[in-house]
């Protein structure tokens, strides 16, 4: 993160998958997942403008990108 280098080691992509995943399974069994739901939103937007190829750590890019 530090270098803003985001070569895969996990994908955004992959990370949006599970997420689902996590999300669902949150729902079905009525439990509320705050950060878990903001996670997943940031990844959405990320993979959603093409970013899905990039590591997971490329979530940085939001906060800087809210932060200017």
């Amino acid at each position: 993160m530090l270098g803003r280098t985001f070569s895969p080691g996990f994908r955004l992509d992959l990370f949006h998958k599970d997420m689902g995943i996590i999300q669902a399974a949150a729902r079905e069994k009525g439990v509320t997942t705050l950060l878990g739901s903001l996670v997943a939103q940031i990844i959405a937007s990320l993979v959603a403008r093409g970013d899905g190829e990039l590591d997971h750590s490329a979530m940085i890019r939001i906060v800087d990108e809210l932060s200017k």
